[in-house]
């Protein structure tokens, strides 16, 4: 796992925000993956901390 990612899941855990994305996608109905697209590809319909969240999760399952 690279390093920048080991880094933001300690900052997540610290936090609380751990899993906060993926609770987003269950109630929207859809896998994490999923979930990230469709935000991505409709920003204006989100706030802006969901835009960062999927962009994130988009970003770690490369």
């Amino acid at each position: 796992m690279a390093k920048w990612i080991q880094k933001a899941s300690k900052r997540m855990k610290e936090k609380g925000t751990e899993g906060s994305f993926t609770r987003i996608a269950k109630r929207m109905g859809m896998s994490t993956e999923a979930a990230a697209g469709k935000i991505m590809a409709h920003k204006d319909h989100y706030p802006a901390s969901t835009v960062k969240k999927a962009n994130f999760a988009k970003n770690v399952a490369k």
